[in-house]
C-alpha cells in the first residue's frame, strides 16, 4: 500500500527538480524502513545484537584480547552482517516481491541482468539518486551524534561511563545496534525501485 502511494507520488511529481524529489523520496525511504522494523523487530534486533555486543566486549576487554580472538570475531560479526543484510532484503519485500526476486536471482546470468536493471535505473536517474544519497549520509551523520551525545549525557550520570573505554565501546554498541540495521534496511529500500 505504501509502494502504491510512492508510485502515485512519483507520478505526480515528474515535473519537480531532482531535489524537491530526493526531499521526497528520502521521506518515503524513512517511513518504509521504520515500517519495516515495525513487522520484524525481533527479526531485526537478534541480526543487530550479536555484533554489537562482540564489538562492545572487544573494545572494553581492550588488548587483552587475542589477535586471534579478535580475527574470529571479526569473522563471526562479518558473517552475521551478511545475515542481516539477508533479512533486511526478505523483511523489506512482500510475499510476492520476495519470489520474484528469488527467481530473478536464482542463477549466474540472473545476477547479470538484474545488476545490468540496477545500473541503467540508477543512471537515468544521477541527479535524483545523488541527492537521495546526500540525504542519506546527512541524516546518518546527525543520527550518529545523536547516539553519541546521548552517550556522553547518560555517562555524566553513570560512574562505569565516566571511563573512555567504556564510553566507546558503548557507542560502538549503539551504532552496531541501531545505525547498522537503519543503513542496511535503508539501502535497500532505496535500491528496491530498481528492482521492480
Amino acid at each position: 500500500m505504501l509502494l502504491c502511494r510512492a508510485m502515485l507520488m512519483v507520478t505526480r511529481s515528474l515535473s519537480m527538480s531532482p531535489l524537491a524529489l530526493a526531499w521526497r523520496h528520502s521521506g518515503i525511504f524513512w517511513a518504509q524502513t521504520i515500517g519495516v522494523i515495525e513487522r520484524h523487530p525481533v527479526a531485526v534486533l537478534v541480526c543487530a545484537a550479536l555484533p554489537a555486543l562482540l564489538r562492545g566486549y572487544a573494545l572494553v576487554r581492550g588488548n587483552s584480547v587475542s589477535r586471534g580472538r579478535t580475527a574470529s570475531m571479526d569473522i563471526v560479526v562479518t558473517f552475521w552482517r551478511v545475515l542481516l543484510l539477508g533479512v533486511a532484503i526478505w523483511a523489506a519485500c512482500s510475499g510476492r516481491e520476495w519470489r520474484a526476486l528469488r527467481a530473478q536471482v536464482g542463477t549466474a546470468a540472473a545476477w547479470q541482468l538484474a545488476l545490468g536493471q540496477v545500473g541503467t535505473q540508477f543512471a537515468r536517474h544521477l541527479r535524483l539518486t545523488l541527492w537521495e544519497l546526500l540525504f542519506f549520509v546527512l541524516a546518518f551523520i546527525v543520527l550518529h551524534w545523536a547516539l553519541r551525545w546521548a552517550v556522553r549525557a547518560f555517562g555524566r550520570k553513570n560512574e562505569w561511563l565516566r571511563e573512555s573505554r567504556h564510553r566507546v565501546a558503548m557507542d560502538s554498541v549503539l551504532r552496531n545496534l541501531v545505525l547498522a540495521p537503519l543503513i542496511v534496511i535503508y539501502l535497500v529500500e532505496m535500491a528496491r525501485p530498481a528492482f521492480q
